[in-house]
């Protein structure tokens, strides 16, 4: 399991890129300004995901978003005012473990 918060991430990016590359999938907690609400999204990383600093000096992480119900990918978004970072480990290398 992967877990961080801001200082983490901000102080060792790098690490925290290979451990979400290395996460089957993570959730981010973050602020929805769309629905003035705090939520949880299921994303994974990718080749084109990255970590980068906006304009206005926040923390922002762009990779593959997942609908939270069917667990299908919506896209790529980007996600600014996170709370937090959970990643997941599959217990099993292929679904073919418990068959």
């Amino acid at each position: 399991m992967v877990e961080g918060n801001l200082d983490t991430i901000i102080d060792n990016p790098t690490e925290v890129i290979q451990q979400l590359k290395e996460a089957d999938h993570f959730y981010i907690c973050h602020f929805c300004k769309k629905r003035d609400q705090i939520e949880y999204r299921r994303c994974y990383w990718d080749d084109k995901s990255k970590i980068w600093e906006t304009k206005n000096g926040k923390l922002a992480i762009t990779c593959v978003a997942m609908d939270n119900e069917e667990h299908t990918i919506v896209g790529y978004r980007t996600f600014t005012d996170i709370f937090n970072i959970t990643g997941r480990v599959a217990k099993f290398p292929t679904s073919e473990g418990i068959q």
